[in-house]
């Protein structure tokens, strides 16, 4: 069977691209198939006519469309991406008779609403597409309903979709590591964190606005550290990527997962420089110094809130004294870069911990200068997310909201510290 993999378009102006490590993902997990991949927002002029040009001259017996985000979920001013998908699923559907499969993070946390709000779509893979695309390019190859494959919304005679129920979570150690070959890398290698890399899925943390335990479940499923080291070895020696990101949720949660696997990139000599997502609690010196060793040249923490009180209501694993703890680390060690991401008023906010946040950034830039980066952030309510429980306890929405439209969170009595953090990014072109 030919099998066409779409990056979703995210419209005009969308930002700097990432490498789409989903779809070459799916690509290593359909041996048997033909696979040619197509990422729209890379290509140099007309992105629509260029995919159908793809389309046309590889002519697929089946398309899937990685959604991977809905919109640009926290920023101060909300883009939605369900425009540019829509026009994705257009021209594949009028350039294409085969059937049409989506999925990605960004599906799976609306699967039935997306699945009823395009008709055009006779398929979702929810959740982890590797498996169950692989056994839907299988049944329909042979000429069978795809009924009996697990994660999968169907079509029903009626035009309304069936789930067939989730599947068990993928042992890592089973998959193949993700065909980096499927695209050419040069239009990614030039962004920071353009290309990244896996080395578990999971999150056993319990941030009240995140969907990774809902997305990857909550226990961690570990890939082993060489085949880590192995792909960053081809990342460098055969597609000429010179830096790259990891793509867990938190880099160094748990702690042994993460240092072996930094022990077999230096054995390995794939050292590479790369960044990654960190916990400050329980971070040390020599776990820093280990990360230097193996390439790491810059440390992002998601503290979000600079107030014990807020943290705890965002079920955040750090406390304040713990979050500067870690920055001392960091800017003692004067070898790497830093970024945080803040929430402007999260739940739990206080005049006094946005006033100790905005000391903390000035004293931060003022001691580290422009090896200190911030970002200031909105919440976007995520559906299977205890926030959105929240949200709707607090009055900010219904319970029946359909939150495809963009709903913000923003502590109700606190809201002008929101508003005063607005007029100062907007001042500062933000």
């Amino acid at each position: 069977m030919k099998i066409a993999l779409v990056q979703s378009w995210l419209g005009e102006g969308a930002g700097e691209p990432v490498f789409p490590i989903g779809l070459a993902s799916l690509a290593a997990s359909l041996p048997g198939h033909r696979v040619a991949a197509f990422d729209p927002n890379v290509a140099e002029a007309d992105p629509m006519a260029a995919l159908a040009r793809f389309l046309r001259d590889f002519a697929p017996d089946l398309t899937g469309i990685s959604l991977r985000n809905i919109d640009s979920t926290n920023t101060r001013v909300n883009v939605s991406y369900l425009r540019p998908f829509a026009a994705t699923l257009d021209a594949v559907r009028q350039t294409t008779a085969g059937p049409i499969a989506v999925g990605g993070a960004g599906f799976s946390m609306f699967a039935a609403a997306i699945m009823a709000a395009y008709p055009a779509i006779d398929y979702g893979v929810a959740l982890e597409g590797e498996t169950a695309l692989a056994a839907l390019a299988d049944a329909l190859a042979s000429g069978n309903a795809p009924w009996s494959v697990p994660s999968l919304f169907c079509r029903k005679a009626d035009g309304t979709a069936s789930f067939t129920g989730e599947a068990a979570k993928i042992d890592l150690s089973l998959l193949p590591s993700p065909d980096f070959s499927l695209l050419p890398m040069v239009p990614y290698t030039a962004v920071p964190w353009g290309v990244g890399v896996e080395t578990k899925r999971g999150c056993a943390l319990g941030c009240v606005y995140c969907p990774y335990g809902f997305l990857n479940g909550r226990a961690y499923r570990k890939k082993a550290p060489e085949q880590v080291a192995a792909e960053i070895i081809a990342l460098r020696d055969v597609h000429g990527v010179t830096r790259f990101t990891f793509l867990d949720s938190v880099f160094n949660k748990p702690a042994e997962q993460a240092v072996a696997v930094m022990e077999a990139m230096v054995a390995a000599g794939a050292t590479l420089p790369w960044s990654a997502w960190f916990a400050e609690r329980g971070l040390t010196r020599d776990f820093l110094e280990l990360a230097r060793r193996a390439g790491c040249d810059t440390v992002i923490f998601s503290p979000d809130a600079f107030g014990d009180a807020a943290l705890k209501r965002l079920g955040k694993a750090s406390s304040v004294a713990e979050i500067k703890a870690a920055y001392a680390l960091v800017r003692d060690m004067g070898c790497f870069d830093v970024s945080y991401n803040f929430f402007k008023n999260p739940p739990g906010q206080t005049i006094a911990a946005a006033a100790a946040m905005v000391r903390f950034i000035v004293t931060a830039r003022r001691e580290m200068g422009k090896r200190a980066h911030f970002e200031l952030n909105s919440i976007r309510v995520e559906p299977h997310t205890a926030l959105a429980r929240l949200a709707v306890e607090e009055g900010l929405m219904a319970p029946d909201a359909n939150l495809l439209e963009p709903i913000m969170y923003s502590q109700k009595k606190t809201a002008y510290i929101e508003k005063l953090f607005d007029v100062l990014l907007r001042a500062a072109g933000k």
